[in-house]
């Protein structure tokens, strides 16, 4: 919320924080049965503050702005206006800004003050108020009565104002430490590290799937060796990780050893997946194997927060860092602004820092797109990886999606993408427009021909699994079965672009969706034999783990198959989960309130896995999430074929906009930095 202290963990904006929508603080029974006498000199009235959250304004940030607007005493004319900018400043941060422009019109690929408020339901009177408010504070003309709440940088009041920028203080003093971060690091000389020649390039030129790297692979091991930081972006399947383990022999050929090198990721599941990778090609190693963890256990950050009176400092930071000479981070583009500036301030000055990502896809879900602007603002540290080998453009599939997802950014000629008027003329390869009238005989074709349909859950269903002490399934009956599901279920997915907000088109409803047409089948009806109350999960049906479980091994967006189990005669469901070369199994009991169905995920949800066929169901309208990032993420989430369902004119809306994030990261490094 916006009145949260300024502090490490003073989050802005968070989703819920309020309570019931039907609440409000100048009292729940006065916005409810005498509306009219609460609107009288109320900052944010139960009239306004209904059509705020009609438009989907989180009730924690219209709480907030309501706080802000009473901390002035006394009489204060401005207070409604007062309360409207700050809810267009916390809804901007709850969207990940750290910023809102005070300019009016914004100007080309920025959204206005005055638009941004029309959106959120400001009328035109309440509009016109705010933009005034806004207009003499970026003029520094505001009234007495504001001078405790803005300030000008580093003049210690709540709210800071650098130009037509509204930031709160936390924001801005986290973007100045970043900045001022990145700054000494880029000004410091590194030691070189080993013999600075190319003969152990030479000698690593082979990538992680045995093929030659190529001269961009090599030009970014070769940058990530001399200089003290490296951004190295590059699309699905271009090749970041055959870059990673390249980079690793090059670093032990000079004489580093295991463990001067750290290898993290900003989530499980992207940590175990470069884990895996590494098991798969081992590098030739000094000292032992390389630790791959997340980018918060690397810096000793608790996994789990609570409130308490003090802050919780990461284990590693300025004052004590990291002991590692290299630290690469994989999939930098999920890193907040919060969590870089733990990174970089914990990472030794003579080590060489290397932040690997795609700056197109979808940046962090929380505050900034510190490595999207990172990369626009550095270019001569930026290696770029174009070439992709996953989807290979000599395959006429593969070279559609490619095509398609890399062209977002232009004009995009809808008219390019196949359309199929009826969902059993889809091919499943390439790309393909299916229309939402067609969305139920996608989700039958899609059941039956890519998952099974339900006689893949009443087959999975015969079978009694019998885990032994640590869950895992030795060899019998039923196992090749199990296997296959789970290997199909990772090659098909359905991506949404809302989990709930959608009561078609959200995962949740398709989710639901395929559930009951499992259910409603006899097969199925067999397999879970039941009584007055349908089964929340059948065997056969996959699920996604929510969080991370830490002590399972379990990361948030594991992919796992409902099974049957007996243990010493007790019947029960569990979770079969693929680990290594094997199946580990927990019993859903544990898992209840951490598991949800998986035929269908969000794309943030999806973010960083590959299948072989995804089907993107577009919103029924338009919202704040359809934008070119979550475009380019879900098309190329795919390396065969992608349907996109729905209204074809949305997704042109979408590939046209640009995700936007206020940030002035990207102004201060440019600005803070001398001519080359």
């Amino acid at each position: 919320m916006i009145a949260s202290p300024p502090g490490r963990f003073g989050r802005i904006g968070r989703r819920g924080a309020a309570g019931p929508a039907a609440l409000h603080p100048s009292g729940t029974a006065r916005a409810l049965f005498l509306d009219v006498a609460a609107d009288r000199g109320d900052p944010l009235p139960p009239s306004l503050w209904g059509r705020l959250l009609a438009r989907d304004v989180d009730p924690g940030t219209l709480l907030g702005a309501w706080e802000v607007s009473r901390w002035i005493p006394g009489a204060f004319d401005d207070r409604p206006a007062l309360a409207g900018l700050m809810v267009a400043l916390g809804q901007t941060v709850a969207t990940g800004g750290s910023y809102l422009s005070l300019a009016s019109d914004a100007g080309p690929g920025r959204t206005g003050l005055a638009d941004r408020l029309t959106r959120l339901g400001f009328d035109g009177g309440e509009r016109d108020a705010i933009v005034s408010l806004a207009n003499g504070l970026a003029r520094g003309g505001t009234s007495p009565a504001l001078a405790a709440l803005f300030g000008a940088p580093g003049a210690g009041a709540p709210f800071v104002v650098s130009r037509d920028a509204l930031y709160p203080e936390t924001l801005w003093s986290f973007e100045e430490r970043v900045a001022a971060s990145l700054g000494a690091r880029l000004a410091r000389a590194l030691p070189p590290l080993g013999e600075a020649d190319d003969e152990p390039l030479a000698a690593v030129s082979m990538g992680a799937d045995g093929s030659s790297l190529g001269a961009e692979q090599m030009a970014a091991v070769r940058a990530c060796l001399t200089q003290p930081l490296t951004l190295v972006t590059g699309g699905p399947g271009t090749g970041k990780t055959s870059t990673i383990v390249a980079l690793l022999r090059a670093s032990f050929r000079r004489g580093l050893t295991a463990d001067q090198v750290a290898i993290a990721a900003p989530t499980g599941r992207a940590a175990q997946r470069i884990a895996v990778s590494l098991r798969a090609t081992p590098p030739d190693v000094n000292g032992g194997a390389v630790a791959v963890s997340t980018l918060h256990r690397l810096l000793g950050i608790p996994a789990v927060r609570r409130p308490r009176l003090d802050l919780e400092a990461p284990e590693f930071h300025a004052g004590w860092r990291l002991p590692h000479r290299l630290v690469i981070v994989d999939e930098a583009s999920m890193i907040d602004l919060f969590l870089m500036s733990d990174l970089l301030a914990a990472v030794a000055d003579d080590a060489r820092l290397v932040l690997v990502g795609d700056a197109d896809q979808l940046p962090s879900v929380r505050l900034g797109a510190v490595f999207r602007e990172l990369c626009g603002a550095l270019p001569e540290l930026t290696c770029r990886l174009t070439t992709s080998y996953r989807m290979n453009p000599d395959d006429a599939a593969g070279a559609a999606i490619l095509g398609v997802a890399s062209g977002l950014g232009a004009a995009l000629d809808p008219t390019a993408i196949p359309s199929r008027p009826r969902a059993r003329e889809l091919t499943f390869s390439g790309i393909e427009h299916l229309p939402r009238a067609g969305l139920s005989g996608l989700v039958d074709r899609w059941l039956e021909e890519l998952l099974g349909g339900d006689a893949a859950v009443a087959g999975l269903a015969r079978f009694r699994f019998s885990p032994d002490e640590q869950g895992l399934l030795a060899p019998g009956p039923g196992l090749e079965e199990l296997g296959e599901a789970l290997r199909r279920h990772a090659r098909v997915r359905l991506l949404c672009v809302t989990r709930t907000a959608d009561a078609v088109a959200g995962a949740d409803a398709l989710n639901g969706l395929l559930h009951d047409r499992l259910l409603a089948t006899s097969a199925a009806a067999d397999a879970w034999n039941g009584d007055n109350s349908p089964p929340v999960f059948l065997p056969g049906e996959p699920v996604t783990i929510l969080r991370n479980d830490h002590a399972r091994g379990l990361w948030n967006g594991d992919q796992g198959v409902v099974i049957r189990t007996s243990t010493e005669g007790r019947e029960e469901l569990g979770v079969a989960f693929p680990r290594g070369d094997g199946i580990v199994v927990h019993a859903l009991g544990e898992l209840t309130d951490n598991v949800g169905l998986g035929f269908a995920l969000t794309v943030h949800k999806a973010q960083g896995s590959e299948y072989d066929r995804v089907a993107l169901i577009l919103p029924s309208g338009d919202g704040p999430l359809l934008t070119r990032e979550i475009l380019y993420t879900a098309l190329t989430r795919a390396r065969h074929g992608v349907v996109i369902v729905g209204n074809l004119a949305l997704f042109t809306l979408g590939a046209s906009r640009k995700l936007e994030r206020a940030s002035g990261l990207g102004e201060r490094l440019a600005r803070g930095r001398p001519a080359p």
